[in-house]
């Protein structure tokens, strides 16, 4: 027995309407495992974000540490000098061998005090271009991140509004934050 004409046309619109959805489906399933990757994506990206700033505020401390050290060294350089100036106007009102000995002794010692001053100076200039660097990197890895949270959020609303273009435009900017996080990861 032939069915009629009407049934088998219903069988075929719903057979279409079927596999209509499940390619709906099998596309939502690509959407929500793109959105998994990006969100490991930008777990990663924050978690570098925040050790470059800790970097950077870790290498600004020791940068104020050794600028310490370095004022300390040059107030016992200023000591040393008045010492010095001290023997030289005694060394001049009552000359004495005593005296050239003492002048001669806090001179070299304030040679090596200077020396030991701009080595800290020179580790604070170090540590405060290190520190640049570092916190540059942040804000790289934030932009990244902000990239890749967009892109999650329009995934999200391509998923409830079941339209493909506003997923690529999603899968762009997660596209966009991974090459942004890649150069900073080169730097």
């Amino acid at each position: 027995m032939s069915e009629n004409p009407i049934e088998e046309k219903a069988k075929e619109i719903i057979e279409e309407k079927l596999e209509e959805e499940r390619k709906k489906e099998k596309w939502l399933y690509h959407v929500s495992f793109s959105i998994i990757l990006m969100a490991v994506l930008g777990t990663i990206v924050a978690a570098d974000s925040e050790n470059s700033v800790t970097e950077a505020i870790i290498l600004r401390n020791e940068a104020i540490l050794f600028q310490d050290k370095a004022t300390d060294m040059w107030n016992f350089f200023q000591a040393k000098s008045m010492r010095e100036a001290g023997y030289r106007i005694a060394n001049t009102i009552n000359p004495k061998p005593e005296f050239e000995q003492e002048i001669e002794r806090y001179r070299k010692e304030k040679m090596d005090i200077e020396q030991k001053a701009k080595l800290f100076e020179e580790q604070v200039t170090a540590r405060l271009k290190e520190s640049e660097l570092y916190y540059h990197k942040h804000h790289i890895f934030r932009m990244a991140g902000i990239l890749v949270q967009v892109g999650i959020a329009l995934s999200s609303v391509s998923a409830l509004l079941k339209r493909k273009t506003v997923w690529y435009l999603a899968i762009s900017l997660a596209i966009g934050g991974l090459i942004v996080f890649s150069t900073a990861l080169l730097k």
